[in-house]
């Protein structure tokens, strides 16, 4: 079974992030919050996009 995103009330500050991230570290924690929420993908899904496993 697929666990819910949570994190909506971060959403807004994740998409800034996106737009001005400097690392790929920075970018891959915005995408993990936005891919979920925006886009419905599982948390497992959201990680093999970002390179990362779920822990």
């Amino acid at each position: 079974m697929a666990r819910i995103a949570g994190g909506a009330d971060k959403l807004q500050w994740a998409r800034e992030v996106l737009a001005r991230a400097q690392t790929a570290e920075q970018l891959r924690q915005a995408q993990a919050v936005v891919l979920p929420l925006e886009y419905g993908l599982s948390l497992e899904q959201t990680a093999q996009a970002i390179g990362r496993s779920v822990t």
